[in-house]
């Protein structure tokens, strides 16, 4: 039986998993049979609808409400697993993990008796938020222990960098000596140039095999609103700003009240929209944040919904 190739990709909210995985898919989808599967913490996900809005020609599992990693999703992990292999017989796999998941556990999960002859691990990609680094790293200790299992680390948003990236990069090597580093802007690195070193790959993570991966955070808690009531562009600008001190990472699709439709990213003091043409439903809107609330959250976003707001 042929081994099907498993990429892990992993990194922090926002640090470009789903925008890499999209670049990657544009160059690989049309000579690869892809099966993509993403994960995450909230109950519903939102990267799935923009990947599949950007891409064709592969196959999409979404696994929500918890991370692969953690003992409560590891049955559902393998049936998926399984029934990816026999269904679609993919060549490679991708798993696009959530932000908030702690990976360290990543070899143990695919030497499980159902899976270790059926998969391989190829790669490991983890993705930083150059601007961002240091904030994440003094927070998440699974931010880091995605750093320190990587064979690869795409250091990403160099374009917004002020003082070049020395520092993170050295930060980055202290951490984990064996990875690659590939500055990067909008997550672009073609397939070819993530092969990693023989003599190094899965170096990093043979290190921790038998740790324990942390179970579902206790800092940050996601929160999904959906509605449809219509909201201006001025408004929802004006919503996010309200909640982006308290909320590191917020992601969703939104209908304006002009009948425009678009893709809200925030991450920290970053915000990026843009308008998108094949989506339909409700807006939906993915809040991480400390001691976040769905009452609150709505409460919110009613507040500047009714505000006339150009």
């Amino acid at each position: 039986m042929r081994m099907v190739q498993f990429n892990l990709i992993t990194g922090f909210l926002g640090s470009g998993k789903t925008t890499l995985l999209s670049n990657l898919l544009k160059e690989l989808a049309p000579t690869k049979r892809i099966a993509v599967i993403q994960n995450e913490f909230a109950p519903t996900g939102v990267d799935g609808k923009e990947l599949k809005q950007d891409n064709a020609g592969f196959e999409l599992i979404e696994i929500n409400n918890g991370s692969v990693f953690c003992v409560c999703q590891l049955n559902n992990f393998t049936r998926t697993m399984q029934t990816l292999i026999n269904d679609h017989q993919p060549e490679i796999i991708f798993l696009e993990a959530s932000g908030l998941a702690d990976p360290i556990s990543v070899v143990e999960l695919l030497q499980t008796p159902e899976l270790k002859d059926q998969v391989t691990l190829d790669k490991i990609i983890s993705l930083v938020d150059g601007p961002n680094f240091f904030r994440g790293l003094s927070g998440l200790v699974r931010f880091k222990h995605q750093l320190m299992i990587a064979d690869a680390v795409i250091l990403n948003k160099t374009d917004l960098l002020e003082e070049g990236h020395d520092k993170i990069e050295a930060a980055i090597k202290e951490m984990n000596p064996y990875a690659q580093i590939f500055p990067t802007e909008y997550a672009k690195v073609d397939w070819e140039s993530l092969v990693i070193d023989e003599t190094s790959k899965g170096k990093a993570a043979e290190r921790y095999v038998g740790q324990e991966s942390e179970g579902r955070p206790d800092e940050l808690k996601a929160v999904v609103l959906r509605t449809h009531d219509a909201i201006s562009k001025g408004s929802l600008m004006a919503f996010v700003d309200e909640l982006k001190t308290d909320c590191p990472r917020i992601k969703g699709f939104v209908n304006l009240n002009d009948g425009k439709i678009v893709l809200i990213h925030s991450v920290f003091d970053q915000v990026e929209m843009k308008e998108v043409n094949n989506y339909a439903g409700p807006s939906e809107i993915i809040a991480f944040g400390h001691d976040l609330v769905l009452t609150t959250l709505r409460k919110t976003f009613v507040k500047f919904q009714q505000v006339k707001c150009c």
